[in-house]
């Protein structure tokens, strides 16, 4: 914050600071700073735009993939996140269960899809059993009043 004191201007000693650390970075150039604050929702994502290999990033955002069901994504966050460093145990951990849960998730899809169409085949196999079974007692009536009217 900028306070002016009789006629001059004041910068905060934190402001001074910043602009100091800025003209290290890039001096000479026009200098667009990125504030990034760890309790903004995207902080991973901004922290990814500027280091696209940044372990810890990658992990984060894989994790709020997998927490909103989005598997393969997560997957493919996680695998970076080892890719970039192979001795970041827990984007390893992460991804060995994330491939053991969507294995499980598959498995458990295919028995229903089984199950469901096991009880298709089930109620259709039972309409030609009861058609025949109807038309035996067709049947059985017709010969009982043939024999009664004879």
């Amino acid at each position: 914050m900028n306070v002016h004191i009789s006629g001059r201007k004041f910068i905060s000693h934190t402001r001074e600071k910043f602009l100091e650390r800025t003209k290290k970075v890039v001096s000479g150039t026009h200098v667009n700073p990125l504030y990034i604050n760890t309790a903004d929702p995207a902080y991973y994502e901004k922290l990814l735009r500027c280091n696209s290999n940044h372990v810890q990033a990658l992990y984060q955002i894989g994790r709020k993939y997998e927490k909103q069901g989005q598997f393969s994504t997560a997957e493919r966050y996680y695998a970076r996140a080892v890719q970039a460093d192979s001795h970041f145990e827990p984007a390893l951990g992460a991804l060995v269960l994330l491939r053991r849960k969507m294995k499980r998730e598959y498995v458990r899809a295919l028995q229903k899809e089984k199950a469901i169409n096991k009880a298709k085949l089930t109620s259709l196999s039972l309409l030609p059993i009861m058609g025949f079974v109807l038309l035996g007692y067709l049947l059985v009536l017709l010969l009982l009043f043939g024999i009664v009217l004879h």
